[in-house]
């Protein structure tokens, strides 16, 4: 419950601010209020921000009741710099236009993108944006700016701080600053001078301190986020220039970055790597000395605990096993505009590392497929931790830097001090050329006692990093609240000083993060430590990164997956201690729908996953909590899928007829009273809802034994639903399946009992275990009859029903859905001839999680002269839940229709229900794959 000046606050930010961006229910503020980091505060509220004017009302409002406020993007930071007690401003979603400019030498961003779609958007142009840390699949350009994020190949000279071109800024009291636009900062300057002779005269004062001026040089000189950027007030003189690159690394507590423009870097088209393996640390840091001022781009050291942490991992190259017990590894890429150049490169590479000796020769390879494999080992290395760690612990990744001649005497220290207490589970590794190593550890804050050895191994590590190498206590993580106790102790009393009248000229009133960088309290980073509690296996291994959020199609609209396994794990901590209870009673109702019922269970989160959760089985296993006489009503329909078909069929056939009586404004109308009259338990009617499907000819019998044969599996959705209305004059599905299987030579058999056969998924998504496990039995027998034992392939017409039977049947079977299957068996027999057209296809989830999505891109190529491939992961349909809870598919495809072009009239995908949300939310008719590939094919001659 909100009170005093928070309630206060809330009121007036209403009349500004649709409340339904404004949270401050127990749920969300602790779902969204959770990061990547080990630290656990809840806002009182949490706002998603729309734009400039809501942020610069925020922050004003909150001014005026000195209430603290905290700035986030994606949450994926590690050093507890984005968590808060009191108010969180979010901005994500709202946030993401841009504009390339100078051919892609410059880039303007909101800070909603992710580094991974930034580089996407430039790829076109050979370029990328610096930095390039390893969570840019999910991490923000605000969050990296914000961090001064580093990454494998950024170093200190493609940084944020290097980079960067122009920002505009929000600042403590409202004011907008544009660094790019003159007139904005002569307002700036007539409405704060203050501001600005300040920053003149601690610049100013800092050159001619040539003591402290030589210090902030010589700390650069390595990767260093612990702190503020103080480089700004000895590398520049203009005192915007000194502003933007201040609020670079400054983590929310100097100003809002709503907008920043970046100079980009080449992205070489060509590239190679060579994983090089030495006898010993010494050996390696000696390479990476020698390989410093040759062409390289990465150059990646890890210790024997890491290769032995992912040696037992598919694709890892055999002699991982077999390393002596001090080797250790540089993984070294290179990278050039033209093969020749690459070769050149290669070959001085190769040479310049003759004179150290390696365990196995050091060759580059230049092959995709097996760079990428090499470098599997080093994006391996977190997640081997992640896996294997105990339940009801998390996973620590510490960050430090230091002179690259001292660092293979300073990575040996820090193994030993790690062995010392007990850390054996710990792996290294790190950027070589910049001397910045992480050693990733797991750890248990549930006990005193570890928390305690935690302490005493931090206090160890800082005197280490400090006093005997003089190094970086955060080298890229940011400095957060893990380092803010001693961030005085790495820079000293001056530099700290100088922070402060930093903090002070920006943030007068210290609302802005508070604690974070600057913090008095010496133990602040022992305090607010978040719980891992055991919940259930399927999620106990979440380290709460956030990496699955980019590819959930729930993320902004109720929970992404990190977020409802922090939920459920809250619910469970409380459901065990008993303390609470009207929090949990909160959380378990608020539970049902956000967390519950708007999942999709996709599976797409696992993609992503760095210890590859799958937070689907989560939601169906709690989904299966039903009472007894729900699962037996279940399984009671199970064992009448014939007769539920054929009353699918004539629901739907009423139903067509209906709105061919009423139209579809009278239908609409009609169908969402009825939907709200039953409390949204009936389904949402929708135009291009389909008639009743025909029944078909099934043939069950073997007829020659020397046609090609294939057994074809109708889904139960296909004999239940026909075209729709925008493709009336098409045969169904099922007979246009058939009509290509003939046209290819094939002789089609149907499994026996067919309309009564069903692979389970409608009942297993729901959590009906008992009932889909049974018709997944019943399916499997009749295949394996059907196929003589896996003789003949198995086709299924709806690939996420294939990928339900991959998963529960047996491998002899060989089940194929439409897109590999027309690849690999019909082609060959086929004449193609495309269509002059543009088209758009829609490779659904199981087409993902399969890796068939570019096998279905080249179909369509083979059939039409242009394709066009939304960026969209999943359209939220979900079997039947599009139906019953169509603001799941609103969410997934509301950006559907902006990115087809006019020129566009026909969309292609690979399931039934899927196309009716596609057509719905694109204005164009959606079918299945089959019906293009008909359309464009005719038999070989001589093909049989």
């Amino acid at each position: 419950m909100l009170a005093g000046e928070y309630l206060t606050f809330y009121k007036d930010l209403k009349q500004k601010i649709d409340k339904s961006r404004i949270y401050h229910d127990p749920l969300y503020t602790l779902a969204l209020g959770t990061d990547a980091s080990f630290y656990r505060l809840i806002p009182k509220i949490v706002i998603k921000a729309k734009d400039e004017q809501e942020v610069s009302f925020i922050v004003k409002e909150a001014g005026r009741y000195a209430i603290p406020i905290t700035f986030r993007a994606a949450g994926t930071s590690l050093s507890g710099q984005a968590v808060t007690d009191s108010v969180l401003v979010i901005a994500g979603g709202n946030w993401k236009n841009y504009q390339i400019t100078e051919n892609g030498n410059k880039i303007r961003m909101q800070p909603g993108l992710t580094c991974g779609k930034i580089n996407s958007l430039l790829a076109p142009y050979k370029r990328k944006i610096g930095p390039d840390p390893a969570s840019l699949d999910a991490a923000m350009i605000g969050g990296i700016v914000a961090n001064n994020s580093g990454g494998m190949c950024c170093g200190t000279d493609k940084n944020s701080f290097k980079t960067v071109e122009n920002m505009r800024i929000i600042l403590a009291d409202g004011t907008i600053l544009d660094t790019g636009d003159p007139l904005s900062k002569d307002d700036f300057i007539n409405s704060h001078p203050q501001f600005i002779e300040e920053i003149k005269s601690l610049a100013k004062s800092t050159k001619e301190n040539s003591v402290l001026a030589d210090r902030i040089r010589k700390k650069f000189q390595m990767k260093n986020t612990n702190g503020y950027s103080l480089n700004a007030l000895i590398d520049f003189t203009d005192p915007f220039q000194i502003i933007k690159h201040l609020m670079i690394g400054s983590e929310g507590t100097l100003g809002f970055i709503a907008e920043v423009t970046f100079r980009t870097v080449v992205e070489h088209p060509f590239r190679a790597s060579s994983l090089m393996i030495f006898s010993n640390i010494e050996k390696a840091c000696h390479a990476a000395s020698q390989l410093k001022s040759l062409p390289v781009t990465a150059v990646e050291l890890i210790d024997r605990s890491g290769l032995k942490s992912v040696e037992n991992e598919a694709g890892m190259p055999d002699f991982l096993k077999s390393l002596q017990q001090n080797a250790c590894a540089l993984l070294v890429e290179t990278a050039a505009n033209m093969k020749d150049e690459l070769d050149r490169q290669i070959n001085l590479i190769q040479e310049a590392v003759k004179i150290i000796e390696t365990e196995i020769p050091a060759e580059f390879t230049s092959i995709p497929e097996e760079y990428a494999a090499l470098w599997q080992i080093r994006n391996g290395l977190f997640p081997s931790v992640g896996a294997m760690r105990n339940k009801g612990t998390t996973v620590l990744i510490e960050d430090v830097a230091f002179p690259v001649p001292r660092l293979a005497e300073a990575t040996s220290d820090i193994q030993k001090i790690l062995k010392k207490y007990g850390y054996y589970d710990s792996v290294i590794y790190g950027h070589a050329l910049d001397g910045n190593i992480h050693f990733v550890f797991s750890q248990d804050f549930s006990i005193e006692k570890e928390v305690e050895r935690y302490e005493k191994l931090m206090l160890e590590v800082v005197d280490l990093v400090v006093n005997k190498y003089d190094g970086s206590l955060k080298a890229e993580h940011g400095t957060g609240r893990n380092m803010a106790p001693f961030v005085e102790k790495e820079w000293g009393s001056e530099a700290y000083m100088l922070m402060k009248k930093i903090k002070h000229i920006f943030d007068p009133q210290n609302l802005l993060n508070p604690g974070v960088i600057l913090n008095s309290d010496p133990r602040i980073h022992l305090k607010n430590l978040k719980p891992i509690p055991v919940a259930d296996e399927t999620i106990d291994k979440c380290i709460e990164c956030g990496f699955c959020e980019s590819s959930c199609v729930s993320a902004d609209l109720t929970l992404s997956p990190r977020q409802r396994i922090v939920v459920y794990r809250e619910i469970s901590r409380l459901k065990k201690n008993g303390h609470e209870s009207h929090i949990l009673s909160s959380l378990v109702k608020s539970y049902k729908y956000s967390g519950i019922q708007t999942c999709a269970t996709c599976g797409l989160c696992t993609e992503n996953c760095p210890v590859n959760i799958d937070t689907g089985k989560l939601i169906k296993k709690l989904r299966s909590e039903r009472s007894e006489s729900i699962r037996a009503r279940a399984l009671w329909l199970a064992n009448r899928m014939s007769g539920i078909t054929a009353f699918a069929r004539t629901g739907l056939n009423i139903i067509s007829f209906v709105h061919s009586l009423l139209g579809t404004s009278g239908m609409q109308f009609i169908s969402a009273g009825l939907r709200k009259i039953s409390g949204n338990r009936l389904p949402l009617w929708n135009p291009y809802m389909p008639k009743g499907a025909k029944m078909i000819k099934v043939i069950e019998e073997v007829k020659s034994e020397k046609s090609r044969k294939v057994v074809y599996f109708p889904s139960c959705i296909n004999r239940s639903m026909g075209v729709s209305r925008d493709y009336r004059q098409e045969m169904q599905l099922l007979e246009k399946m058939v009509q290509l299987l003939n046209k290819g030579g094939y002789e089609v058999i149907f499994p026996e009992n067919l309309n009564n056969l069903c692979c389970g998924m409608a009942f297993l998504s729901k959590g009906f275990v008992e009932a889909g496990e049974k018709k997944s039995g019943e399916l499997e027998a009749a295949l394996l009859k059907a196929s003589r034992n896996g003789e003949y392939p198995v086709l299924c017409d709806m690939s996420p029903c294939l990928f339900t039977m991959k998963e529960n049947m047996n491998p002899i079977l060989k089940l194929y859905e439409p897109v590999e299957f027309i690849s690999r068996y019909l082609l060959p027999y086929l004449t193609i001839t495309p269509l002059d057209e543009e088209i758009t296809i829609f490779p659904v989830c199981s087409m993902k999680k399969t890796g068939l999505e570019e096998k279905m891109i080249e179909l369509a190529k083979r059939c039409a002269s242009k394709v066009i491939v939304p960026e969209i992961n999943c359209c939220g349909f979900a079997g039947d839940r599009g139906f019953f809870y169509p603001e799941l598919t609103n969410h997934g495809l509301r950006n559907l229709k902006d990115q087809l072009p006019d020129t566009v009239k026909h969309g292609y995908s690979n399931s039934r229900t899927c196309e009716i949300g596609l057509s719905l939310h694109s204005g164009i008719s959606f079918k299945s794959i089959v019906y293009i590939v008909d359309m464009v094919s005719s038999p070989k001659k001589n093909s049989n």
